[in-house]
């Protein structure tokens, strides 16, 4: 019975939570310090608690219909599917329960349908980058930008609407969040190049080259930085300028990751990355709380 909690735990990927409560909790922030919006901590927490259970629903579906290429692959066939943690007709149900309870509780806090809208939208474009007939994980060009621009769009308003009812928020903010994760997402996804070819994949890192996607990703992290420092300047307080540098400290890090990210330890970059991200999120928050 342990196990098989740890495998439900696993499935649901719970450090990738981060991305939707970072997401939300910048866009939240810049609501309070742009439109001077009141924002409540309960409504934030409830909000996210929707996310968390959907996107653990989502990453439990993708296990699910992934179960047999994981198995094939060095690092993904320890988890919870392929390893036998968890039955997979188990863990297909188990997503269903939690992408249903996130729907209940966006329902729940559906002031303008605007957060619901969020939800269903995230919903809708994971099952068509998991799930055939679309699996557009598998498809050159769509594959990276369902992956990393639409869902980070949502997860960015879901946090702006639950304060604002609007889909107004600065540019500026919303294209940080996109250039970095996108570029970082098809640095990423170079690691699995290998295995993606193996497999007979037309994704985009397997069509592509290496020199083409790695460009692509330095502009796109370019972008994300430059929109950053200009936010500084006409959304955020400027005192947001030196956590952005601040942030520069952990740059030596990545080397390997810029130049060589096939090459990568995989479990060693994503803490980095978590550690780094968390960091920055408690900055941007405790200067909101905080400003002087």
């Amino acid at each position: 019975m342990l196990s098989l909690f740890y495998g439900l735990l696993q499935l649901m990927r719970p450090l990738e939570w981060s991305k939707s409560f970072g997401n939300m909790l910048i866009a939240a922030v810049t609501a309070g310090l742009w439109m001077h919006a009141q924002i409540d901590p309960i409504r934030f927490l409830i909000g996210f608690a929707s996310l968390a259970l959907l996107w653990g629903g989502l990453y439990a579906l993708n296990d699910y219909t992934d179960r047999f290429a994981d198995a094939l692959h060095p690092e993904k066939k320890k988890r919870a599917i392929p390893s036998g943690l968890v039955p997979a007709n188990v863990a297909l149900i188990f997503s269903l329960v939690l992408i249903v309870a996130s729907i209940i509780i966006a329902v729940y806090l559906n002031g303008s349908s605007l957060f619901l809208v969020c939800v269903l939208a995230m919903l809708l474009n994971q099952m068509m980058y998991t799930m055939k007939p679309f699996s557009l994980k598998k498809r050159p060009v769509v594959d990276l930008l369902s992956g990393s621009l639409i869902n980070p769009i949502f997860r960015f308003y879901a946090g702006w609407v639950l304060f604002v009812p609007a889909f107004n928020a600065p540019w500026q903010v919303l294209l940080f969040i996109l250039g970095i994760q996108f570029g970082g997402f098809g640095l990423y996804r170079m690691y699995s190049k290998e295995h993606e070819r193996r497999l007979g994949l037309k994704s985009s890192v397997v069509l592509f080259g290496e020199r083409s996607l790695k460009r692509v990703a330095y502009v796109s992290l370019a972008i994300g930085a430059i929109s950053y420092i200009y936010a500084t300047f006409t959304v955020l307080p400027i005192r947001y300028l030196f956590l952005g540098l601040a942030m520069l400290l952990f740059a030596p890090f990545y080397k390997t990751a810029l130049k060589r990210p096939q090459e990568i330890n995989h479990k060693k970059m994503y803490w980095l990355v978590y550690v780094q991200y968390l960091v920055f999120l408690a900055g941007f928050l405790l200067l909101y709380l905080f400003a002087f």
